[in-house]
């Protein structure tokens, strides 16, 4: 092989400049893309508990919302009613045009009750408050969020229902800490006998 065989073979050196602009429009490329379909939310209290615990990180995929409608049982990211720069976490459990009556831990929908396997304890344990009994009728465009720890008061019984356009997106994969690598259960709730 001669020096100008090597030469064909091997490219030239490329000014440094011209690298460090690609890897800089590629890295930029990649930032677009994760902030456009996807969001990472820290737990950072007992809301979900126990589908989600404190200190777990969570992706949420901005994609679905996008192509679809949010389900009941599917869990969601929301912004802070409060604090709009934090992201929480909620259940979805009421549906545009649903009727919903709260009875302490126990939801009915459309006049039939939810059973609900994810919930932090049985109804019996709960011993919530008279504050967790009400009526709630939604809008076309509303969803009803819940927290599976029903005690945690912050979610549309205290704030209200959320347009789907307030919802960011679904809770897809836990990936902090490492053990507890899994993909968001999200288990719909059935409807009927408790």
């Amino acid at each position: 092989m001669t020096d100008d065989d090597a030469a064909a073979v091997l490219p030239r050196g490329q000014p440094l400049g011209r690298s460090l602009l690609e890897i800089l429009i590629a890295a930029g490329i990649v930032v677009w893309l994760y902030s456009f379909f996807l969001t990472s939310v820290e737990v950072r209290d007992e809301h979900m508990t126990p589908t989600l615990r404190p200190g777990q990180r969570v992706l949420v995929s901005r994609l679905p919302y996008r192509l679809t409608v949010p389900q009941r049982g599917d869990v969601v990211a929301v912004r802070n009613r409060i604090d709009p720069a934090r992201i929480q976490l909620h259940r979805v459990i009421g549906l545009p045009g649903d009727v919903l009556d709260i009875r302490g831990a126990q939801v009915s929908v459309n006049g039939l009750p939810l059973r609900e396997p994810y919930l932090l304890e049985g109804r019996e344990r709960l011993n919530l408050s008279a504050t967790t009994v009400g009526r709630y009728r939604l809008g076309p465009d509303d969803y009803f969020l819940l927290n599976d720890n029903r005690a945690d008061l912050g979610d549309s019984r205290s704030f209200g229902a959320f347009s789907r356009e307030q919802i960011v997106g679904r809770a897809w994969l836990i990936y902090w800490p490492p053990q507890d690598f899994a993909a968001v259960a999200h288990t719909p709730p059935t409807r009927g006998e408790p």
